[in-house]
């Protein structure tokens, strides 16, 4: 059964959402100085937020709204951009009571400049993107009060067990024509894998990299080119972030590497042991072996992604749990896409 559909299109792009809108993001751009605020024109809508533009000006703007489940993406990325600026554009208003932001155009993404249709999933530029966002977690350790004050979701590694059980018995529970539903071998093979998960949780609290800010959504499609030779990228689209161990963010890379570059996979294991994926996320490690050797951080690596499809799993079924029957039909066995990984070790 699908959830409420209060948020989504029932209410995005009503004539009353509209004006809400148009009043809140002409006010708070012209009280800021902007010129020429022009009517949001929207560019993309899915259950899990909205996207519009607003020209004017003195350039493009973009207005978001996430849904019920993530209001707290402003309030993050303006405490991201407040530790580290140059790699996260602070937003230019927020809205927090409903979920909006205002953030100035960041140029094109490396998704939107790839050559070639590869999407950003080049070595080259995958080992410099990471070097960058490991540094930006780094500015975020020691920082967890101010990340929860800002509406953060904590998911500390030994949460992992509970998490994977919550979500297999919730989904087991419902209807067999819900897509969302597991069946009895899928809940299993859950339950099966929770000494694992339990295991690599300890293994990642016990271990010597604190916790920090995981984007829980690293991706091309959210990070900006630089804005000149030698200047950092930059990252956004915060909405999904938890605070819990940093090396999970890699998660979302390990498809699409292994996706794009058509390795291989077995079906028990998730094996990342190609040459290129090493060189890739060797370049991220690197930036925490003030800590600990490359090889111990490689095996925490390994910990981290076996509990990292968690995240993504909560994140898909908290979107459908507000979302209506179309998006529940169109998106269902996502939660399970992911949630099926908990149950293969990962090797790198």
């Amino acid at each position: 059964m699908a959830g409420s559909a209060a948020v989504g299109a029932g209410t995005w792009g009503s004539p009353a959402w509209r004006a809400a809108v148009r009043a809140w993001s002409r006010g708070a751009l012209e009280g800021r100085g902007f010129r020429g605020v022009g009517e949001p024109v929207e560019h993309l809508t899915r259950p899990w937020s909205t996207v519009w533009t607003i020209d004017s000006d003195d350039g493009r703007f973009w207005f978001k709204e996430s849904c019920k489940a993530w209001p707290g993406e402003g309030a993050v990325q303006a405490a991201l951009a407040g530790l580290a600026a140059e790699y996260v554009d602070a937003p230019v208003a927020v809205e927090p009571a409903r979920g909006w932001m205002l953030t100035r155009d960041g140029g094109p993404t490396v998704m939107e400049a790839a050559p070639g249709g590869t999407r950003g999933v080049e070595v080259d530029t995958l080992v410099g993107l990471l070097g960058d966002y490991a540094r930006l977690q780094r500015r975020t350790v020691g920082q967890r009060k101010t990340f929860e004050q800002a509406g953060l979701r904590v998911l500390v590694p030994s949460d992992a067990v509970g998490l994977a059980r919550a979500q297999a018995e919730r989904m087991a529970s419902l209807p067999a024509d819900d897509p969302r539903h597991l069946t009895a071998e899928q809940r299993e093979s859950v339950l099966a894998a929770l000494p694992a998960l339990g295991e690599a949780g300890s293994a990642l609290l016990d271990g010597p990299v604190p916790l920090a800010v995981d984007q829980c959504d690293l991706f091309p499609r959210n990070i900006f080119l630089p804005r000149a030779a030698g200047a950092p990228y930059r990252f956004f689209d915060f909405a999904e972030a938890v605070w819990s161990h940093p090396f999970g963010s890699l998660v979302m890379l390990v498809w699409e590497c292994l996706h794009r570059w058509k390795i291989g996979l077995p079906d028990d294991v998730v094996d990342c042991r190609d040459d290129r994926i090493r060189e890739v996320f060797d370049a991220y490690l690197v930036c925490w072996t003030d800590l600990a050797p490359i090889g111990e951080l490689r095996v925490l690596a390994q910990h981290a992604l076996r509990i990292a499809p968690l995240h993504r799993s909560e994140v898909w079924l908290r979107v459908l749990d507000e979302s209506d029957d179309a998006a529940v039909q169109e998106h269902g066995k996502t939660p399970w896409a992911w949630l099926e990984d908990v149950a293969k070790p990962v090797l790198l």
